[in-house]
């Protein structure tokens, strides 16, 4: 009868097995604080950062209403300016249009012209 143990036998390897799992979740726990001051600490630097670009982006946004409040005229001469030349592109092309179709019709009429001078034999 080797092959049985005695019941304080069992009861040490239960404590060993507590003890064991013990350690292990005492492990786990500092590992997930740990883990959670981490993110803590990413969660504040992140806001930290956050904050910094978005106090770049308001300076940035009152200095371009500063500019644009400082210089209208300019501004509304940038944007007459391309009004005039998508205007002027516009023409241009009509114009460029007009002397195509101009060519073409004197082209036929020297060919109507030249048959009518020269009639062929």
């Amino acid at each position: 009868m080797e092959g049985r143990m005695t019941a304080d036998e069992r009861f040490d390897r239960l404590d060993r097995a507590i003890e064991e799992l013990t350690q292990s979740t005492q492990a786990l726990t500092q590992s997930s604080q740990s883990l959670t001051q981490y993110l803590l600490d990413f969660r504040q630097e992140t806001g930290s950062h956050l904050q910094t670009i978005d106090n770049r982006l308001d300076i940035l946004s009152s200095t371009v209403a500063n500019l644009d409040s400082r210089i209208p005229a300019p501004t509304k001469a940038i944007l007459d300016f391309g009004t005039l030349a998508a205007q002027l592109v516009r023409e241009q092309s009509r114009q460029k249009d007009t002397a195509t179709d101009l060519v073409t019709r004197v082209a036929k009429l020297e060919d109507i012209v030249s048959k009518l001078i020269e009639p062929a034999a």
